[in-house]
């Protein structure tokens, strides 16, 4: 068995496709048949079969995917650890963040890295908390820097960087700044929110619930970061929830918190990495900077 014919067979199941899986690793589909087929020889058993679609593993490929899982995590733990020995202070890191704390937290930090030269690379993954911590678990990842949930997983050890507030937030000149305004006000207004299982939009469905008010369908429901439609916020009557990070950055130029009735919603951010990961010198420095850079960067209620 050898680890190449792993390591493609794993991205076979994760692409559902041998077609897509080929192109993904730069190889024909022949060439990813026949590793898939060694594979299936050396084991005496099916592991993938086909589908509408393309191919999915059978149950004993499942298992199979899982360890080599395992396996890449363990070759991409040894060569860093090998890189390390060699220089001390090179090589790659991958890490993902929420994007809220691209401009406040993550420019400083690769600034600070910048000035070591082109030992040091990075792989920049912007997603919301799930996601991220999903792409960790998968060894896709070597950091995230993520919302803290409760309880945090085992397989992760983290750091806890500190709190994040985020605001019901709308234009400057906003109807609503005009004067005094209820709860029911806010939930009468058209929304930008991600969907229902993220934290924020989930704050404020419990807002308008414990008002006994029902909130109307969010005029764009988005994946990404809500703040990504700050242009369109700023140009309309909608509203939006944004962190205090994207509301003192760039995107929350000519933007406002509203005041109460408006809540202020605060939850942990922290820094997770793979218990079972070799931490590297590399990845030493990079925790220290995050968590500097974490301390040290202003935010407030107010845009600009």
């Amino acid at each position: 068995m050898q680890l190449k014919d792993l390591q493609w067979f794993r991205q076979a199941v994760e692409a559902g496709n041998l077609h897509n899986a080929a192109e993904v690793l730069g190889i024909t589909q022949p060439a990813l048949s026949k590793a898939v087929q060694r594979l299936e020889r050396s084991l005496g058993v099916r592991l993938l079969e086909r589908t509408p679609r393309g191919v999915a593993p059978t149950a004993i490929g499942q298992t199979l995917h899982a360890r080599a899982l395992l396996l890449g995590q363990w070759a991409d733990d040894t060569r860093h650890q090998i890189q390390d020995l060699k220089t001390g202070q090179s090589g790659e890191l991958r890490v993902g963040t929420v994007p809220a704390i691209v401009e406040s937290v993550m420019a400083p930090v690769l600034n600070h890295f910048l000035a070591q030269g082109p030992a040091v690379r990075f792989k920049v993954s912007m997603q919301l908390s799930g996601v991220l911590m999903q792409q960790l678990e998968n060894g896709e990842l070597d950091f995230a820097i993520a919302a803290v949930g409760a309880p945090v997983p085992a397989a992760f050890n983290h750091t806890v960087l500190g709190k994040q507030s985020s605001y019901v937030v709308a234009r400057k000149g906003h109807p609503l700044l005009r004067g005094r305004f209820s709860v029911a006000d806010m939930a009468a207004q058209q929304w930008v929110l991600p969907p229902s299982n993220i934290a924020l939009r989930a704050w404020v469905e419990s807002l308008f619930r414990a008002n006994g008010i029902e909130m109307q369908p969010a005029f764009v429901q988005t994946d990404a970061s809500p703040a990504a439609f700050a242009p369109l916020v700023r140009a309309s009557h909608l509203l939006t929830v944004m962190t205090a990070d994207s509301l003192a950055g760039s995107q929350g130029a000519g933007l406002v918190a509203l005041p109460a009735p408006a809540p202020v919603w605060t939850l942990q951010i922290g820094l997770f990495w793979r218990r079972s990961a070799y931490f590297s010198s590399l990845m030493k420095e990079f925790r220290e900077q995050v968590v500097k850079v974490f301390g040290e960067r202003q935010v407030g209620r107010a845009g600009r």
